[in-house]
């Protein structure tokens, strides 16, 4: 009589090297991009384990899967750093005829044209330390926007301009009352007297600075280093309405450590209300 295995599973599964679940990398890896991961895995599943790096993953996907919105990009940079995946091809927002999503590849799965299981760029991080550094930078540090180019610019009216029509002259007179009117609406001052730099106001750079600090990722890692190293899974398991206040208080300044304790306690809440 043959023993009966124990170890048959009866449906898909995705397993992990217990190397990799033992490693520096795997042990500080936020629930955020845990979640990125798993959201991935499914998606590898569904394509029968096929297409590894042709995987695509879609902002709603990872959304309706449990993660924040606001932690979906952290997440995401976090396990890339942390060496569990590749962003192949980076997505296009837009409308929906011109929306593509990003395409990923898993690092520990064989993926085509890459010899053995996989790349495993998690191998090289060798302590918790390294690991939580990279992950914490990953977390806060957002690429740089692409600036768009200016593609309405004025027209040339110089004489190198080959549509400038040289028949219908314009009086002198409006083109120089034209030119004074558009300095003075720039600049707003004489300037006979001062030049436009030097009349910009010097309150505009400390305005724009203060917006730039309260933007709202910007307030949720302030308020994820007072927290700690779990910081950002403490805000994403918070409901939309308690982060707000939170982020409210900090913006007030008024975020001491009883708020923080508030804080963690109602994550803790809502963790036990997501697992129940």
């Amino acid at each position: 009589m043959t023993k009966r295995r124990r170890n048959k599973i009866s449906g898909q599964f995705s397993a992990h090297l217990v190397e990799m679940v033992e490693s520096p990398a795997w042990r500080v890896a936020s629930l955020s991009c845990r979640r990125v991961l798993d959201r991935v895995e499914i998606e590898h599943a569904h394509h029968g384990g096929n297409d590894n790096g042709k995987l695509p993953v879609t902002f709603n996907q990872f959304h309706e899967y449990g993660i924040h919105r606001h932690s979906i990009a952290p997440g995401i940079r976090e396990a890339e750093a942390l060496g569990f995946l590749v962003v192949t091809v980076n997505g296009r927002a837009g409308n929906a005829e011109h929306r593509t999503p990003n395409l990923f590849r898993l690092t520990y799965r064989d993926a085509e044209g890459m010899p053995g299981d996989g790349t495993h760029e998690w191998r090289r991080i060798t302590t918790a330390e390294e690991a939580e550094q990279i992950a914490d930078a990953a977390r806060k540090n957002k690429p740089a926007k692409k600036t768009k180019s200016q593609c309405r610019k004025m027209p040339v009216t110089g004489a190198d301009n080959r549509h400038r029509n040289d028949k219908s002259p314009v009086p002198e007179t409006i083109t120089t009352g034209m030119a004074k009117t558009i300095t003075t609406s720039i600049s707003r001052v004489d300037t006979t007297t001062q030049t436009p730099r030097e009349a910009r106001p010097l309150g505009s750079a400390v305005a724009s600075g203060a917006a730039s600090d309260n933007r709202r990722d910007r307030v949720e890692a302030r308020i994820a280093s007072q927290l700690g190293a779990d910081g950002y899974d403490v805000l994403q398991s918070l409901s939309d309405s308690d982060l707000q206040n939170f982020i409210e208080m900090e913006q007030r300044g008024q975020l001491d450590s009883t708020a923080l304790a508030e804080m963690r306690l109602k994550s803790l809440r809502g963790r036990k209300e997501a697992a129940a």
